[in-house]
């Protein structure tokens, strides 16, 4: 997606689907920015999954909203059993809050709903666009925007010690072009992701956020640190 920004014809496709995480229980910016230059055909099969580590909240209403003028043919979410801690994450409050409103809708995990998925992808079946509880949606709506704004920044938090070597790999795995090396070290300028990619995927643990080093696993073994480079 972050290749496409400027905008993507898929209209030659018999399916296109968005796959994506679940950033403060909805897409993250990339999504709805990549969504806002792609080109559909009204006939064309369109779905989403997203995936989550505990609540989806609307992700894939906020998908099927965005794609304009048809919104998606099914839209899924699916629990993930991967993801990299980030210090003090857990710590939020509001987070360990809309868990706890939504501990007893967490979503199936997707290896279970694999085999569903595809085949309801395959037959071209319409399905409905899922979405947690109404206590979870409720929430969720009211930090999802604000939050997406505030992602923006959360460059500052970061910062590079001793360590760096200068191989630039934080710059090249940025899907917002935000980290530019000067004078051979990384500096952030406020267009954020938070996908935290420079941040788990530099090869020597020399960037820090809110003073503390990644914690292990950084990243899903399955895939390697070539596949993440963007540039």
């Amino acid at each position: 997606m972050a290749k496409h920004l400027d905008g993507c014809d898929a209209t030659d496709a018999e399916r296109v689907g968005i796959v994506c995480p679940v950033y403060a229980w909805g897409p993250p910016r990339m999504v709805r920015d990549f969504i806002n230059g792609l080109k559909l055909s009204a006939d064309q099969y369109a779905f989403a999954v997203t995936t989550c580590g505990g609540t989806p909240g609307k992700s894939a209403v906020y998908v099927d909203k965005w794609i304009k003028g048809r919104g998606l043919d099914a839209g899924f979410n699916v629990h993930g059993d991967f993801y990299s801690p980030i210090p003090g994450m857990s710590e939020m409050g509001i987070i360990r809050f809309a868990g706890w409103l939504g501990r007893n809708h967490i979503p199936k995990h997707a290896k279970e709903r694999l085999g569903d998925i595809i085949e309801i992808v395959k037959g071209k079946r319409p399905h409905e666009v899922e979405k947690s509880n109404a206590s979870v949606n409720l929430v969720a709506s009211m930090i999802y925007g604000p939050a997406l704004g505030s992602f923006k920044k959360m460059d500052r938090a970061f910062a590079v010690t001793d360590k760096c070597v200068s191989c630039g790999t934080c710059a090249k795995v940025c899907p917002r072009e935000n980290v530019r090396l000067e004078d051979g070290r990384p500096t952030w300028h406020q267009d954020c992701e938070s996908c935290y990619a420079c941040f788990l995927r530099c090869p020597q643990k020399a960037i820090t956020y809110n003073g503390y080093p990644p914690n292990e696993p950084t990243h899903h073994p399955d895939v390697s640190p070539t596949e993440f480079l963007l540039r």
